[in-house]
C-alpha cells in the first residue's frame, strides 16, 4: 500500500466513508503531496485531534517538519487545526463534511480548481454520491421556512430556522461550495452563493484559514432572506440543536438534494415534520410552485399541476411561491415524523452501524 492508498483507507474509516476507487485516488493525489500524504495517513480522525508534540512522539517526525506539513494541509482544508491545552492540535478531516466543501468555499477559478471540480463530480456519479449521501440514516435534515409553519400549533425549536440562527454563539458565512463547484463545471444555476452558514467550533478554523467570514446573527438572517427569495431549501445537520451548518440548497447543484433528483434516492435528506397540503378549489395551476420545487415533487403536464407528495421534504418553498394561497404546510402524522438525533455522537454511531451492516455478507 503506497501513501496515497493509505490516505484513501484513512478517509474511508470516517463514519461518512470514502469508497476507494480510481477517482478517489486522483482526488487524493491532486490534494496531497507525497510528504503530506505520508503524515496524513498517520493522523487521528477529526474530532479526535492530537497535540503536535504527541503526533511527533508517535510518528517520529521532527516538530518543525511536522508543523510545516500540518499547517500546509490545514491551509488547504485537509486537516483541522486548533489550539488544545496551549499547543496546536491537528486531525485529518473527513472527505464529507470537510475536505470537499473546503475546496470550493474560497470561490477559486484557477485551472487546478476546475480540474478538482471535475474529479469530485466524476467521483459523485461513480458511486460516492449514493454511498456518501444516500444512506438510510440521513445526516442532513430539512428545516421549513419559518413563516410558512402552520399557526396555532406547538413547534419545536429545531423546526424554527431563525430561532436556531439566533441561538448560535459562533457563526460565519461562506460560499455555497456545491454551486461554485457546478459553476467550475459550466453547470451553474446563477442562484446566490454567499448563503451557506457555519456554526460552533468549526467557525474559528474556517475564518482563520480564509474559508469563511465571521458574521452576526442579523447578517445571517439577511442571508436567509436572500436564500428564501431565491427559492432555496434550508438543510442542516440532523441534530436537535448543536448544529454545525445551515446550507441553502438547490436541487441542481446540492450534493444532498442532487441525490434525490439525480440519483433517485428520496430518503437522502430527512424530511421536516411537515408536508404539503393543497386546496384544490383555490389552485389555479399557474405552475409557480412547480418552478420553485427543488426535489421535483411538483411539476406541470401541459396546463395541469401534478404532484408526488412522497417526494415532498416539507421545506415550504412552494408555499412561499403560491399567490392564490392554495398551498400550506400541514404537520405529518406522528408516525411519519423523523426526530433529529440528540447528539453528533448518536448520529455518528447510527451511521457506523448502518455501514457495518452493509459490509456483512448476505444471510448474516
Amino acid at each position: 500500500m503506497d501513501v496515497f492508498e493509505a490516505v484513501m483507507a484513512k478517509l474511508d474509516e470516517f463514519p461518512s466513508g470514502a469508497p476507494r476507487t480510481e477517482q478517489l485516488r486522483q482526488i487524493v493525489e491532486a490534494l496531497f503531496s507525497v510528504e503530506e500524504a505520508k503524515l496524513a495517513c498517520q493522523l487521528s480522525l477529526q474530532p479526535f485531534r492530537e497535540p503536535l508534540s504527541r503526533i511527533c512522539s508517535r510518528t517520529g517526525y521532527e516538530p518543525g517538519v511536522a508543523r510545516a506539513l500540518l499547517e500546509a494541509m490545514a491551509n488547504k482544508g485537509l486537516v483541522f487545526a486548533r489550539e488544545k491545552g496551549g499547543e496546536m492540535a491537528y486531525a485529518l478531516l473527513p472527505l464529507v463534511p470537510g475536505i470537499f466543501e473546503l475546496q470550493f468555499m474560497t470561490a477559486r477559478t484557477d485551472p487546478k480548481a476546475r480540474a478538482l471540480a471535475k474529479l469530485f463530480d466524476d467521483y459523485y456519479f461513480s458511486g460516492w454520491g449514493a454511498k456518501g449521501f444516500g444512506m438510510k440514516t440521513a445526516v442532513a435534515r430539512t428545516i421549513p421556512i419559518q413563516r410558512e409553519l402552520p399557526a396555532g400549533q406547538e413547534v419545536q425549536t429545531y423546526e424554527r430556522v431563525r430561532d436556531l440562527i439566533r441561538g448560535q454563539k459562533y457563526s460565519a458565512l461562506t460560499n455555497c461550495f456545491c454551486r461554485h463547484e457546478h459553476e467550475l463545471l459550466g453547470k451553474g444555476c446563477g442562484r446566490p452563493k454567499e448563503v451557506c452558514m457555519i456554526f460552533g467550533p468549526f467557525v474559528d478554523f474556517a475564518v482563520e484559514r480564509g474559508f469563511a467570514r465571521r458574521t452576526t446573527a442579523d447578517e445571517m438572517l439577511r442571508a436567509l432572506d436572500v436564500a428564501e427569495a431565491a427559492g432555496l431549501v434550508h438543510l442542516s445537520d440532523n441534530l436537535v440543536d448543536r448544529i454545525s451548518f445551515i446550507c441553502n440548497c438547490c436541487g441542481c447543484c446540492c450534493g444532498f438534494l442532487g441525490t434525490i433528483t439525480k440519483l433517485k434516492m428520496p430518503a437522502a435528506v430527512a424530511h421536516s415534520p411537515y408536508r404539503l397540503a393543497v386546496d384544490e378549489a383555490a389552485c389555479t395551476d399557474c405552475g409557480d410552485c412547480a418552478e420553485r420545487c427543488q426535489v421535483r415533487a411538483l411539476w406541470m403536464e401541459g396546463d395541469e399541476l401534478k404532484r408526488d407528495l412522497n417526494r415532498c421534504i416539507g421545506c415550504g418553498v412552494c408555499v412561499s411561491a403560491c399567490e392564490s394561497s392554495a398551498l400550506q404546510l400541514e404537520r405529518r402524522p406522528d408516525a411519519e415524523v423523523l426526530k433529529p438525533f440528540p447528539t453528533l455522537l448518536d448520529l455518528g454511531m447510527a451511521v457506523v452501524k448502518e455501514r457495518a451492516q452493509k459490509k456483512q455478507p448476505a444471510g448474516k
